[in-house]
């Protein structure tokens, strides 16, 4: 039986029911409650770019509540068997209609649209469950002669993103340059947003948060070899 440590009672609360990161969630934004490293792939194939593999490594204390709430140690060892992974993969990604899926994907400032996630995996590496899905291009482009832009977040800042690695590129001699996000400054901006709310309302009521985590997002600009 894992045992959570006491402060973690009171989140599972705000944090189970909203397990997945396709949750709204209001107040409690204060900072971010779930941390990924994200690792992300684009494929190109006949100079067209098609699809973007994305890879995502949940922190290990969350990693820790998904695996006990959804029973994936069904032997007691500690660990998450194969099996329960396998039928938990997909779920995290289980969005609405229209949910951008906290990747972005940009053509000349324009974004680009990305399928429904496709060909889920989960795996369990150093204590965090990670798992994978593919975006395909919807309308397939050309990488040439476009600047092309990625970025992960969450526009809420409940899910905090990093992309510890240089993205990679599959099917052309291509790289990505990241340009990192000002985090000083962008603490300070959250920090006059939530200053901005009206501490003496409903402490229950829902509140509309700017787009906030596009501030705290590195952007990783595509540069090909001619």
């Amino acid at each position: 039986m894992l045992l959570l440590p006491p402060y973690a009672l009171s989140m599972r609360k705000t944090l189970l029911p909203c397990l997945f990161v396709a949750c709204s969630p209001g107040p409690s934004l204060a900072h971010p409650h779930i941390f990924i490293d994200t690792a992300f792939t684009l494929v190109i194939e006949d100079g067209m770019a098609t699809a973007v593999q994305i890879d995502w490594a949940y922190d290990a204390f969350y990693s820790m509540l998904m695996i006990e709430e959804y029973r994936l140690d069904a032997d007691g060892d500690g660990l998450p068997e194969q099996t329960e992974l396998d039928a938990l993969a997909g779920h995290d990604v289980d969005w609405d209609a229209g949910f951008p899926g906290h990747f972005v994907l940009s053509l000349d400032n324009g974004a680009v649209s990305l399928g429904s996630a496709v060909h889920h995996q989960a795996r369990f590496e150093d204590n965090r469950v990670i798992t994978s899905h593919v975006r395909p291009i919807e309308t397939p482009f050309p990488i040439t002669s476009h600047r092309v832009t990625a970025r992960a977040y969450d526009p809420t800042y409940f899910v905090a993103y990093d992309v510890p690695k240089p993205p990679a590129v599959t099917g052309a001699n291509c790289t990505f340059e990241r340009e990192e996000a000002d985090r000083k400054a962008a603490q300070a901006e959250y920090g006059e947003a939530l200053d901005a709310i009206d501490r003496t309302e409903d402490p229950f009521e829902v509140i509309e948060v700017p787009d906030i985590g596009i501030l705290f997002a590195d952007r990783f600009t595509l540069r090909c070899d001619n």
